[in-house]
């Protein structure tokens, strides 16, 4: 049986799960800070955009929006994109579906503490 397939998240890796694509698509970018630190900002910046328009957004929009978002950072050079890993990979840890509703939250969350300002 392989080895990784057993071994438990480390700590920096379930830290970033939330954020981290290929808990999702199996999609790697190195390094993972810069793509923690620069999801989290590209979320907050998605969330005033909920704010001004009013209305959440889809699945499908939020994933074109994350993946333009990241495609963008690999052309600045600021993210390296590595070879994928197997998408039953991210499928056994959250998965599209549920990657996406952490996000979702996660904006829901910042507009709701937002009291009014985000949309200014």
């Amino acid at each position: 049986m392989n080895e990784e397939k057993l071994r438990p998240p480390s700590p920096m890796e379930f830290g970033s799960m939330p954020l981290d694509p290929v808990y999702a698509w199996g999609i790697v970018f190195e390094p993972v800070e810069t793509l923690i630190e620069e999801t989290s900002a590209y979320i907050e910046q998605l969330a005033r955009e909920t704010a001004e328009r009013g209305k959440e957004f889809s699945d499908e929009e939020l994933e074109s929006r994350f993946r333009s978002f990241w495609d963008r950072l690999v052309e600045e050079g600021r993210l390296r994109r590595l070879p994928d890993r197997p998408p039953e990979f991210g499928r056994a840890i959250l998965g599209p579906r549920r990657w996406l509703r952490a996000q979702r939250i996660r904006i829901q969350r910042l507009v709701s503490m937002d009291n009014g300002t985000m949309g200014q």
